[in-house]
């Protein structure tokens, strides 16, 4: 078993001691009122965290200026804003977790966003060509910065007076005081642009006003990029020389984070990158200075351990992870790591599905929703039967059972998972098992029936006399009416990556989102002639840090894409297709199908009038991605 306890040592970022080195790093939640004001929810997802043993948390970023609102995220540039802070401060303090306060102009991050508020310009530091005519800029004036300096300022006293115990500064991603620090994007050559510390001087100059008003043992964190991933932009080297600035300036902690958002998969990196990808990052620039370093970038809790152990950093950010699992440090300090809800960075959180309730999680159902916890005991106690052991069968089961509804659940495979058993084949996604696993833990634990290598039909139910009947019987591969749709040529992407078949000769993959990306991914990087075919855009629905992650490595693949075509027929020979007014074939040996899912409801149907209490959930009600089935489960099974 893995050692923790390097998490669960003292640290100190300045004058603020904290009880371990663990971190909750702002990260939007969508769950402040549309006008940015404190809402109940947003308490309970704070307060959920501080109760599970944090160190330390910092809330998504607070606007300092009024000329850069954000929808549903708190600001602090006046002190309307004040009392909402106070109330969140304190919820934080009473589980004893002290809480920093982190300091945003949002700069060109409305890119990320793809739309400014109305009535107001994307302030940018200077003329860029590829900006186009899609969103009103503004150059930021000297005499502009200067005000944000002072902006930062004031937004510091008042998290000071509202009782927050450090604040940071937001500097990366493409923020107005990162895209300061950028040669990508500060193109000026005035005393705030050209050379590394002129490009530092904003920042530089945030953190001296603050000291200056707040006080020099008022403790200022600073995130910035370890490295901007694009080319002429900042290296990890000109971050190491930029740290240092800051350092001199007053800061105490720097937090390492890298990517301009709008143009990088890097700042949000999903199951497609390594293991402590920015800890490369946090080693330049801890070589460089003498105050504590904090990392970040998908750590899991083992290799935190060992990162602060070897004194890597100092302190770990941990964000998605506590969102899988609030009681993550908890469950580490007191030896239950074997407990631990992991994340398995899908991603899907980023995707804030409002009507799932802003923002889901795969393996964590309740996120933004902590309120429903705990659970609501079952009355009356019902014999519940659910068809089907994949993510939507077992979920249900594990939160029915919790509740203390006897559960069977029968499987028509050997094992239990249905086809995230086949997303768990994909080599970059192999911890996917580990949700598996964890539902699995779930399900022994309260005691849920396992019946599998089952086939359940409309009389063994009728014969079983269940109170409530729940169909989970998932999807199967759609079969548009293409012509020789049915050639022997033709197989599904689902058999490829379980294994079943193995595409030879020239392949030609049809379909454009997550299965025809990564199928088409894995053949190309066993050295097959692959290409790709969709009737749109590519990643339609997709999550979109993701995407980008997955359109860079077809790029560096070479893949051939064609987007926006029509499959017209399939031969054994070729597929023909439609490129905008002109028809073309493409010869083929083999067609590989990742058109989408149907889903597989008919046993529901057969049970219509018949059993007194039928639900449906998952897949067989409408395909969709984990974390949404997560939230239905959870939603139906609250309800029984």
């Amino acid at each position: 078993m893995a050692d923790f306890s390097a998490l669960f040592q003292p640290g100190r970022i300045g004058s603020l001691e904290l009880d371990n080195r663990l971190v909750m790093p702002a990260m939007a939640s969508q769950l402040p009122e549309p006008d940015g004001h404190l809402s109940d929810r947003l308490l309970d997802y704070y307060r959920a965290r501080a109760k599970g043993g944090i160190g330390l948390i910092i809330p998504a970023y607070a606007g300092v200026s009024a000329d850069a609102p954000l929808m549903f995220n708190m600001a602090i540039y006046d002190d309307i804003w004040l009392e909402d802070w106070r109330r969140l401060v304190n919820t934080i303090h009473e589980s004893g977790v002290k809480i920093g306060i982190q300091l945003m102009h949002v700069g060109m991050l409305y890119l990320f966003a793809g739309f400014v508020p109305k009535g107001f310009t994307m302030k940018i530091p200077s003329e860029m060509p590829w900006l186009t005519d899609s969103l009103p800029c503004e150059v930021i004036t000297k005499e502009n910065i200067e005000r944000y300096v002072d902006d930062f300022a004031q937004a510091a006293l008042r998290a000071k007076k509202a009782g927050a115990d450090m604040v940071e500064i937001h500097s990366c991603h493409g923020s107005l005081a990162g895209m300061l620090m950028t040669p990508i994007l500060n193109r000026r050559t005035d005393e705030y642009g050209g050379s590394l510390t002129k490009r530092t001087r904003f920042p530089r100059e945030v953190i001296e006003r603050i000291k200056q008003i707040c006080g020099q043992d008022f403790p200022v964190s600073i995130r910035i990029n370890g490295s901007d991933d694009l080319d002429g932009g900042t290296t990890p080297q000109e971050a190491a020389q930029q740290a240092v600035i800051l350092q001199s300036a007053g800061a105490d902690v720097i937090s390492v984070s890298r990517g301009i958002e709008f143009w990088s998969s890097t700042t949000i990196p999903s199951y497609l990158y390594p293991n402590g990808s920015m800890l490369e990052l946090v080693d330049e620039i801890k070589k460089a200075v003498r105050i504590p370093v904090m990392a970040a970038g998908k750590i899991t809790p083992e290799l935190a351990a060992e990162t602060v152990a070897n004194g890597r950093a100092d302190f770990i950010a941990m964000g998605r992870p506590l969102l899988a699992d609030p009681e993550l440090p908890n469950k580490l300090r007191e030896g239950r790591a074997d407990e631990v809800r992991r994340c398995i960075y899908c991603n899907n959180c980023l995707n804030q599905d409002r009507r799932a309730g802003r923002g889901s999680c795969s393996v964590n159902p309740f996120l933004n929703r902590e309120s429903q916890l705990p659970l609501k005991q079952a009355d009356p106690i019902k014999n519940v039967m659910i068809v089907g052991g994949g993510l939507a069968g077992m979920q249900t089961a594990a939160i029915l059972a919790e509740r203390g509804h006897k559960v069977a659940l029968y499987e028509k495979e050997p094992e239990l998972g249905g086809q995230w058993n086949i997303a768990a084949a994909i080599p970059e996604k192999v911890h996917f098992s580990t949700l598996i696993e964890h539902l699995k833990q779930s399900l022994q634990k309260h005691a849920v029936e396992i019946q599998t290598g089952t086939i359940i039909t409309r009389e063994k139910i009728l014969d079983i006399k269940p109170d409530t009947v729940i169909i989970a019987t998932g999807a199967t591969p759609a079969m548009p009416n293409i012509s020789g749709i049915d050639c022997s040529n033709v197989v599904q992407a689902l058999d490829v990556i379980a294994g079943k078949v193995n595409p030879e000769g020239r392949i030609v993959v049809l379909g454009g989102r997550y299965t025809a990306i990564e199928v088409v991914i894995q053949l190309a990087k066993k050295g097959k002639e692959v290409s790709l075919v969709t009737r749109g855009k590519l990643g339609l629905t997709l999550e979109r840090m993701t995407l980008r992650a997955l359109e860079k490595i077809l790029i560096d693949l070479r893949i051939p894409l064609y987007l926006h075509t029509q499959v017209l027929e399939i031969t054994e020979q070729s597929v023909i297709v439609r490129i905008g007014n002109e028809v073309a074939s493409l010869p083929v040996d083999t067609v590989v199908l990742a058109l989408g899912m149907e889903p597989e409801n008919s046993l529901a149907q057969e049970l219509e009038g018949i059993v007194p209490e039928v639900y449906t959930v998952g897949d067989c009600v409408k395909p969709r991605n984990a974390a949404s089935v997560a939230y239905q489960a959870a939603q139906l099974a609250a309800k029984i």
